[in-house]
């Protein structure tokens, strides 16, 4: 087994199946990751591959990868945290830490308010911290819903889509004053993320819309776990995050500028008995 090749399980809850990619020892001290919109958990693999011997368990989240959607129409994050926390329960897991990144950070903030006596530890890796303005503009032209048609014009729109996430941000927003400083542009990339947009393409938007009704410097101050605050350079989504560190009661802060730095930060706070 390594991060190339992942073992795979499925997990019947209610809604229906959770899908998880596994790494490291069955025995060890679990670490449930939480991946980004509108991609799978194989986007988590380059990162797990610098966490050799942290078991770890990459489930995608509902209505992306091959995961089953939320059975209501417009789920909250905690309607997302509610059903991988099944899923982690179906696992035979108990007490867990949790990794989420962009999207996956948002639910994770709300697992871990749900359901404190199972979260550890929670690392947070993105967290949007949007305005009022910037949700209500984000809810309208972010992420439109869409459907197949007959014309096939939803494959070049989802390349266009993920294209133009590494260009701008906001994606929509195709100008020099929106350019960003760290788009990824190998070309497998492109092409995986696409592929997982496409499909999950009549729920890829259900998740960013959570997000964008989603207002954490509420939320964080009832995380009672211990935290992990990890912040890059330059990113779309780094801005001040002194207001919602400050928040948060029990909270390390790391400054990272690399995958590598990263692991390092995530394997020293884990070692820490946290």
């Amino acid at each position: 087994m390594s991060a190339t090749d992942p073992d795979r399980s499925f997990t019947r809850i209610a809604e229906g199946l959770i899908h998880s990619r596994h790494l490291g020892p069955a025995d060890g001290a679990p670490l449930v990751m939480l991946h980004a919109s509108p991609a799978s958990s194989r986007s988590l693999l380059p990162l797990a591959a610098e966490l050799p011997g942290l078991r770890l368990i990459m489930p995608d989240t509902p209505g992306n990868g091959l995961s089953c959607a939320p059975a209501v129409p417009d789920p909250d994050l905690a309607t997302y945290a509610d059903m991988l926390d099944r899923a982690m329960t179906a696992l035979g897991l108990d007490r867990i830490s949790l990794y989420g990144t962009h999207t996956g950070a948002h639910i994770a903030i709300e697992w871990a308010i749900a359901n404190p006596q199972r979260i550890r530890s929670i690392i947070l890796d993105g967290v949007a911290l949007l305005t009022a303005d910037q949700r209500t503009e984000f809810l309208e032209n972010y992420a439109p819903p869409q459907r197949p048609n007959a014309a096939g014009t939803q494959f070049p729109w989802a390349w266009n889509m993920i294209r133009d996430q590494m260009i701008f941000w906001p994606h929509y927003k195709k100008d020099a004053a929106h350019l960003r400083k760290d788009g990824q542009f190998e070309p497998i990339l492109l092409h995986d993320l696409t592929l997982d947009l496409l499909n999950n393409l009549t729920t890829y938007h259900q998740p960013y819309e959570a997000v964008f009704r989603h207002a954490p410097l509420e939320r964080l101050p009832r995380i009672t776990t211990p935290g992990l605050w990890l912040q890059g350079e330059g990113g779309p989504i780094d801005t001040d995050t002194s207001a919602a560190i400050a928040t948060m009661r029990q909270v390390q802060v790391n400054n990272v500028a690399s995958l590598t730095d990263r692991a390092a930060a995530i394997s020293i706070f884990l070692g820490s008995g946290v």
